[in-house]
């Protein structure tokens, strides 16, 4: 599953660890990806319940830090005009460094969220585990954060509505028209790219804004769709996207409850960077 929260990579090769989130029903707290599974939380929200979500304490971050033990880590987290992860843990790398002088933690706002924070924690994760230096790792996340392409359509605008995203009398026309927006999410701002209606008008317009982004140049590019209960529509956007990009690495995965609280089941998306270096090795 594609993780909303912090990844923390160490050098060298001493795992990626991610800290969660927390999506709240009522009184019970449940950290995303962790004790709630994707069927039974959209069980709960088709059941009417309305979720929370909230960020890791500063104490968790700590607690990861040190569980790393390395003397040198790098923690990736969504934007700061997103959430209040990037604070959290830089509070915590700043408690650590008075605990452990020698230590090195170094805090980055990767600038993408969900299937977007995902390829560029996959980028830093595969440098680590070869063994690079830090200031490979930092220089390397910081082009995959500026190279990143995602975007994403929902079913209904309706669980954006009640996170307050979009007007709830918006919401209800898009719906009642037949209309979904494509999003693009790019610097840790959304904005609409596209209108569609329908299925293939859907896979078109993700055909053609894969192209103007990520086509010209050639190289082969790390794609990872994603979807949020919607394996079937998932899978057909991979098949699209695979006709008209050099694909030279390919994954499907399931969105984590956290994004699905804002998304709701029904959305489908992608991210696509080009591969750099090491990661491009072995690619056709």
């Amino acid at each position: 599953m594609v993780d909303s929260g912090a990844v923390i990579a160490s050098m060298p090769e001493q795992g990626v660890h991610v800290v969660p989130l927390r999506i709240v029903f009522g009184d019970h707290a449940f950290q995303d990806g962790v004790d709630m599974t994707s069927d039974e939380f959209y069980a709960r929200l088709a059941a009417g319940e309305t979720p929370t979500t909230s960020t890791p304490s500063p104490g968790e971050y700590l607690e990861a830090f040190r569980a790393a033990d390395a003397d040198h880590v790098v923690c990736l987290t969504i934007p700061a005009s997103l959430s209040a992860m990037h604070d959290s843990a830089t509070l915590a790398a700043r408690l650590l460094a008075d605990e452990r002088p020698g230590c090195s933690i170094e805090v980055i706002d990767s600038g993408n969220a969900a299937a977007g924070h995902g390829l560029v924690a996959r980028a830093a994760a595969f440098l680590c585990a070869a063994g690079e230096p830090s200031e490979a790792v930092r220089e390397r996340v910081l082009q995959a954060g500026r190279e990143v392409r995602m975007y994403g359509t929902l079913s209904t605008l309706q669980h954006l509505a009640r996170s307050g995203r979009v007007p709830s009398i918006a919401a209800g026309i898009s719906d009642l028209v037949g209309v979904r927006p494509i999003f693009e999410l790019r610097d840790g701002q959304a904005r609409r790219a596209a209108l569609v209606r329908g299925r293939r008008g859907m896979l078109r317009t993700f055909q053609r804004l894969a192209v103007e982004q990520l086509g010209e140049s050639r190289a082969p590019v790390w794609l990872l769709v994603v979807h949020a209960a919607a394996a079937e529509a998932a899978a057909l956007l991979r098949d699209a996207l695979h006709q008209v990009l050099p694909v030279g690495r390919s994954e499907v995965a399931s969105l984590t409850p956290v994004m699905g609280a804002y998304t709701g089941p029904g959305m489908t998306g992608f991210a696509a960077m080009p591969l750099r270096g090491l990661e491009a090795q072995g690619v056709p």
